[in-house]
């Protein structure tokens, strides 16, 4: 399915559609993987769509494969911003760290304070990284959100907050 993936190929488009909904979840990633390839942005709907019912490999897939549709980077984002409230965490870390991908820190630093929350320590550390490149001055009601994880259960994520109120104090 992979080789059939290449820009332009749009004569796989049928066989690589049908390959999405086969019961080995290796020949759906490899169908996704393929039809993000072939740089169509009429795939971009249909990607969106399986988003919503497809099996969890084949979501985590389309989640990476979104950054390949270029002229629909508004709407990725606003999917990684939404992914941000999927109960599995896994999938809600992969969004957080795709959505870093395409947005400067600042751009979404109300998101990533919310992140700080999340009941998955992964994706606090991933939002206190991010929160830890913004620009100083950083603001003061971001730098109490970091001073919050201070007291956070994750002994990485309580030194990750040390360093970064000590670069603050400099």
């Amino acid at each position: 399915a992979f080789s059939l993936g290449w820009e332009g190929n749009a004569r796989a488009a049928i066989p690589l559609v049908e390959m999405l909904y086969d019961r080995d979840s290796e020949v759906q990633q490899a169908a996704v993987n393929a039809l993000s390839n072939i740089n169509d942005d009429r795939f971009f709907t249909l990607m969106v769509d399986l988003l919503k019912t497809g099996p969890f490999q084949q979501k985590k897939t389309i989640l990476f494969n979104l950054l390949k549709f270029n002229s629909k980077r508004d709407e990725v984002v606003s999917i990684y911003i939404n992914f941000l409230e999927h109960p599995d965490d896994e999938l809600r870390l992969d969004a957080l760290v795709l959505l870093g991908s395409l947005v400067e820190p600042l751009d979404c630093a109300d998101i990533y304070i919310n992140c700080l929350e999340d009941r998955y320590r992964e994706i606090r550390r991933v939002a206190l990284q991010r929160l830890s490149q913004l620009p100083s001055p950083v603001p003061l009601k971001i730098m109490e959100k970091i001073e919050m994880m201070l007291w956070d259960p994750d002994p990485v994520i309580k030194k990750m907050a040390q360093e970064r109120i000590i670069v603050r104090s400099r």
